[in-house]
């Protein structure tokens, strides 16, 4: 089961407000789109001469994700805003190590998504970044890769972040990415959810972290019991590459919800479920996760998830398992058990 990413307006106003810019921008060589949902914009850069090579760093809808950008040199590339400060500055280092000199750099999102003030995160490293079109509560910005100008952080490992993090036999080195939900911290959320399983026979057990983010979960989870498997799965091939570090030889699977998932069954799936894409709320991840577990648990397997308390969860969740409970219910969160 695909968990499909329905496009809001600003994607959609962002996406033709970039291609109207790539139309009259003469391009020709290859171009890096990066983190575009759309297909608008690669097809632009096509349209006016150039040849489009995407960069997806979540796995949505079939697309081949990666942790980081495709070698280059490109003679221009696209980013489409990332959602947080940090996830937008790694972004322009990545595209800064591989444009050419003299390249541009178009960086383009909603208004509220902070691309009025974008040119803050652009100007260190590019040089003055300008806006170029604007409409639809968008804008795209334009900067060049100047020669001479600072090195960019060209690697994932340059933006690298340790943290220490206290783990039931006591505190442990965790790493984090930008852009990964939590990014080094154990969230109010989670910590809830943590403390619900430590009341679930976990001995031997195959579970599945699902949207596991950095691992925070499943690493837990073999602390207090060794013996059990724990699959990580995230649509996020950057958190997926911190995850890997932090649970040496867990099995890793880039998928968005169960799409990548074939014959495998679970005694347990536990999550933390995202509640956002971007800046729109969205409830479909969770109803997606909770309608599709049973295709994915063994006969007696039960899913374990943490919502806040204003979700309604109580007739989606008897509809889909026969047995459903709240296993604790902590300050504005839920944590919501079912078994098949």
């Amino acid at each position: 089961m695909s968990l499909k990413r329905s496009a809001d307006w600003r994607d959609r106003a962002a996406s033709e407000l970039m291609s109207g810019v790539l139309s009259g921008a003469g391009i020709t060589g290859n171009v890096l789109v990066m983190l575009e949902p759309l297909p608008e914009v690669a097809a632009a850069v096509s349209e006016a001469g150039g040849q489009a090579r995407s960069w997806h760093r979540f796995a949505r809808e079939g697309k081949k994700a990666s942790a980081w950008v495709p070698a280059g040199p490109f003679a221009a590339a696209t980013l489409r805003l990332p959602k947080a400060k940090d996830e937008l500055e790694m972004a322009v280092h990545a595209a800064a190590s591989v444009l050419e000199v003299d390249a541009p750099l178009w960086v383009y999102g909603a208004n509220d998504e902070g691309a009025g003030s974008a040119d803050r995160v652009i100007d260190p490293l590019m040089g003055p970044a300008r806006t170029v079109a604007s409409g639809g509560r968008c804008r795209v910005l334009e900067a060049f890769r100047r020669a001479g100008g600072p090195r960019p952080r060209g690697t994932l490992n340059e933006w690298r972040r340790s943290t220490s993090l206290e783990f039931p036999a006591g505190p442990r080195e965790w790493i984090s990415y930008p852009g990964i939900f939590a990014h080094g911290r154990v969230d109010p959320g989670t910590r809830v959810l943590l403390a619900a399983m430590r009341t679930v026979r976990l001995a031997g057990r195959h579970v599945l972290d699902f949207a596991c983010g950095s691992g925070i979960v499943g690493a837990f989870l073999l602390a207090h019991e060794p013996t059990a498997r724990v699959d990580l799965l995230d649509v996020d091939s950057v958190a997926l590459a911190a995850a890997g570090e932090n649970i040496t030889g867990a099995r890793l699977i880039s998928s968005d919800g169960f799409g990548a998932l074939e014959r495998e069954r679970y005694d347990l799936i536990v999550s933390n479920p995202p509640y956002h894409e971007g800046k729109a709320e969205t409830r479909g991840v969770v109803e997606n996760l909770i309608r599709g577990a049973p295709d994915y648990l063994k006969a007696a397997g039960s899913l374990m998830l943490v919502t806040r308390r204003g979700f309604p969860m109580a007739a989606l969740m008897k509809s889909t398992f026969k047995t459903v409970e709240v296993s604790l219910d902590e300050g504005l969160y839920r944590v919501w058990f079912g078994k098949n």
